[in-house]
C-alpha cells in the first residue's frame, strides 16, 4: 500500500490538474500579472532599507530571499519581528544558509493589500531591530 501511495497522485489533484488543463493558460494569466505587481511592490518597498538588505534578481518565485546587514542570526531577527511587529519572515537557516541573515518573505498567496499591510510591517520592524544592532 505504500507504494502505491507515493508513485500515485491522489484522485483529487489529478482532477484539479484536468480542470486547469481544460481550462487552459488564460484561466491564470490574470493571477501571473497580480503576483508580478505583488512582487515589484515587496521588492519596492525592500529597496528602502538600501544597502542593508540585498534581495537577488529572480525569476519565476513565489517569494524573495534578502540577505540583512545585521548581527543578528536570521532566527533572532525572525523572533524579533514577530514578537515586537507582527510579521512573520523564514530564516536563512531553514534552507542552509548560514552564517549570514537572510529572510524568505513568501508572497504568493497574498493580495495586493495583504501584501501592502505586512511590507508595512516588515520594513518599519527591520528599519528598528537592524538601527539597535548596528554598533
Amino acid at each position: 500500500a505504500q507504494d502505491t501511495l507515493l508513485i500515485c497522485p491522489p484522485v483529487v489533484s489529478q482532477r484539479a490538474a484536468l480542470g486547469a488543463l481544460q481550462a487552459g493558460p488564460n484561466y491564470c494569466l490574470n493571477y501571473v500579472k497580480d503576483m508580478g505587481d505583488v512582487r515589484h511592490l515587496c521588492l519596492e518597498r525592500l529597496s528602502e532599507l538600501g544597502e542593508r538588505c540585498r534581495v537577488p534578481e529572480t525569476r519565476g518565485a513565489f517569494y524573495l530571499l534578502a540577505r540583512i546587514e545585521t548581527r543578528l542570526t536570521a532566527l533572532q531577527l525572525v523572533e524579533r519581528l514577530v514578537r515586537e511587529h507582527r510579521v512573520a519572515a523564514i530564516p536563512g537557516e531553514a534552507f542552509g544558509l548560514d552564517g549570514e541573515c537572510y529572510l524568505r518573505i513568501a508572497f504568493g498567496a497574498l493580495r495586493q493589500d495583504t501584501v501592502a499591510e505586512g511590507m508595512d510591517r516588515l520594513i518599519n520592524g527591520l528599519q528598528h531591530i537592524i538601527d539597535d544592532n548596528i554598533a
